[in-house]
């Protein structure tokens, strides 16, 4: 370990060291801390530094969207992938955040990455266990495993595994993804102090093809046997790891207010106390790398050879430490009466580095940030933060800032109406992959202005309705050319978003759906399907004296023809193309989904409508077919003991 790590490393220890001898007092265990029910599944994310009451969040165990098995389903609405589980994709869903400070700027295979934002954490006085399992045609499996139980009365551990083994219906089109991550957590019985901790470790593994040579022979059924149909790249893959250890932990300053006894002659204390609010650390380092291969780059499919015409080998890596201080003013948990007034105080200092073929460059950035949440009647709510980069490099200066109110009325459940309204702005450096890349086949070094985001949005929610606008501005927009060049559009850009969602029960009928409507101003530069919309309908069934609970119905999603990016494997990258257009077609699913218990198994049949109008153009992305009719069965398996 070098020096400057090992000081940090022993400052951090002894830090920790005192936070835990401080909060070990003599105080009461608030039983509210655990979910009432020991059998619910309930968990919460990192957010220890702010959300008092700990916000948890209730454990999906329902048949509702369970037949969408894929990792990309249960994320992203709309997106557009290339024909097999796992494999790169592409969110169709306009949207302009992203995080402050330093970004490599690949993103296309993060969904297949733990995200630390995405981790749960259970809260369950039992163990806790889940086993998933998926098969499909073209050897698609599926596993997930998660488990977690306390291994002393304040201290829980758990494991959450997930993988991705699909051989695809195309030749080189595998893909052999897995992700695993290692969880604790420990609090006090006065919840003075607590901390939760993670290791993860993600690997991607997927051929590449390329797409495939002749569209036609597809489109015409020319070859139903499509692991023999000729493809653009013999011998490619790529390998994304990621790798890191995360550590949240707080301390409360104050001494928690004394419970009533349970005695009639007991006195509440009227005294007025003084709260000092609640300190919070973290630490988050991550290693990245990413390797793309290719053992015949003479094969016609690139432009130009720069390094090595017998083997493409190009490789990247970069790491991240970020460690961050917080004071906020949220009290011990209680649930049942929210703090009315919420802040917080911080600063990061993140070190990044990285390391190519032919640079070796580090970062050092420091972000004070806040956040605020001003809820001064139940009706009303105020939240917001905002960050700032303190550097002597291209990142200095660069901010975000968010904001929402939202306004309650009527308060009747089925009438409750919420109006929302919201903004964001930023002012964010270039990504680093856009700026300096060197490879076998590709080679920039580009100085591009930073560019300038606003978004302002507007929704309404009314029960199971969502309805809403964004207008969004980018000054400076960088995207990657038909020319698989990065490139910046030096004006401004505007895309307008409106949205429509619903759920609907009639009987024992169900209607779930989102309608999306966007437009770009420049469709030369920002290419969006104008029209998206998916919708499930349902039919619930309750058998065998009702121990039985049965959902079967369709999925059916469509978006409108646009001329779709292109994907180049090498860059691991979406680009603008103008060969053809995707879309236009309505790709269906049937399932049936049933539940025994704590057991919920599907049967579903993909894309129906190949068989029945026997029409071959379903492409999300130009060259890659998506999959034919296939018959997929899931089984999740889930208990307490």
């Amino acid at each position: 370990m070098q020096p400057v790590l090992r000081n940090r490393f022993h400052f951090y220890a002894l830090f920790t060291a005192l936070m835990i001898a401080g909060s070990v007092t003599g105080q009461i265990y608030n039983p509210t801390f655990y979910p009432a029910d020991s059998n619910a599944a309930v968990f919460y994310l990192n957010r220890l530094d702010f959300q008092s009451p700990l916000r948890l969040n209730s454990y999906d165990t329902s048949l509702v969207d369970f037949q969408a098995y894929n990792w990309l389903d249960s994320r992203i609405p709309f997106y557009a992938t290339l024909g097999n589980s796992g494999l790169a994709y592409r969110d169709l869903d306009f949207n302009v955040s992203r995080p402050t400070g330093f970004s490599y700027g690949i993103n296309t295979f993060d969904a297949y990455l733990f995200q630390q934002e995405e981790i749960k954490y259970y809260l369950n006085p039992k163990p806790f266990t889940e086993l998933d399992v998926v098969l499909g045609a073209s050897k698609e499996q599926m596993l997930n495993v998660r488990h977690q139980q306390k291994v002393f009365r304040k201290l829980s551990v758990g494991v959450d595994f997930e993988h991705i083994n699909s051989l695809g219906t195309y030749q080189r089109q595998k893909s052999n993804n897995r992700r695993v991550a290692f969880k604790a957590k420990y609090f006090t019985d006065n919840l003075k102090y607590g901390v939760i901790a993670n290791y993860t470790n993600n690997k991607v593994i997927v051929q590449e093809s390329g797409g495939i040579v002749y569209d036609s022979v597809y489109e015409m059924n020319l070859e139903p046997d499509r692991s023999i149909i000729d493809i653009r790249l013999r011998d490619a893959q790529n390998t994304i790891r990621k790798a890191g250890v995360y550590l949240q932990q707080y301390y409360q300053i104050s001494a928690k207010k004394e419970m009533p006894k349970q005695d009639s002659g007991y006195i509440p204390d009227e005294r007025f106390r003084l709260r000092l609010g609640r300190l919070s650390h973290s630490f988050n380092y991550e290693k990245n790398a990413m390797v793309y291969s290719d053992l015949n780059p003479q094969s016609g499919y690139y432009q130009n050879i720069y390094v090595d015409s017998v083997n493409t080998y190009d490789s990247v890596y970069f790491q991240k430490i970020e460690i961050a201080f917080a004071w906020s003013n949220a009290d011990y948990i209680d649930r049942m009466k929210p703090q009315p007034l919420l802040v917080l105080f911080g600063i990061k200092h993140q070190l990044s580095k990285v390391v190519d073929s032919l640079v070796n460059q580090s970062f050092t950035h420091l972000t004070p940030h806040g956040e605020i949440r001003f809820t001064p009647h139940p009706l009303f709510n105020l939240e917001g933060n905002a960050s700032l980069i303190l550097s002597d490099d291209e990142y200095q200066g660069d901010f975000s800032i968010i904001g929402l109110a939202q306004l309650e009325i009527l308060r009747k459940k089925t009438y409750r109406t919420t109006f929302n309204f919201g903004f964001e702005t930023a002012n964010h450096a270039a990504p680093y992959f856009y700026l300096h890349y060197f490879s076998n086949h590709f080679a920039w070094d580009n100085n591009f202005s930073k560019t300038l985001s606003n978004k302002l949005s507007a929704f309404i929610t009314q029960d199971k309705l969502k309805l809403g606008v964004d207008i969004s501005t980018i000054n400076n927009h960088l995207y990657i050319g038909a020319d698989t060049l990065p490139a910046q559009y030096g004006s401004s850009v505007e895309v307008f978003k409106a949205y429509f969602e619903k759920g609907e029960r009639v009987g024992k009928f169900d209607l779930i759906g989102r309608a999306v409507y966007q437009k770009s101003s420049q469709e030369d530069i920002i290419r969006l399907p104008e029209f998206m919309a998916y919708l499930t309908m349902t039919f619930n069934l309750k058998l065998v004296k009702g121990a039985l609970d049965t959902r079967s119905g369709f999925d059916l999603r469509y978006n409108s023809p646009y001329f779709a990016d292109g994907y180049m494997p090498a860059l691991r990258a979406f680009y603008l193309q103008n060969e053809r257009e995707t879309g236009g077609f309505i790709h269906a699913d049937f399932f049936i989904n049933f539940k025994v218990k704590r057991t919920r198994f599907f049967l579903k049949a993909q894309n129906i409508l190949s068989i029945i109008v026997q029409e071959y153009d379903y492409y999300a992305v130009p060259h890659y077919p998506m999959q034919d009719f296939g018959i997929k069965f899931g089984l999740d398996w889930r208990f307490h003991d």
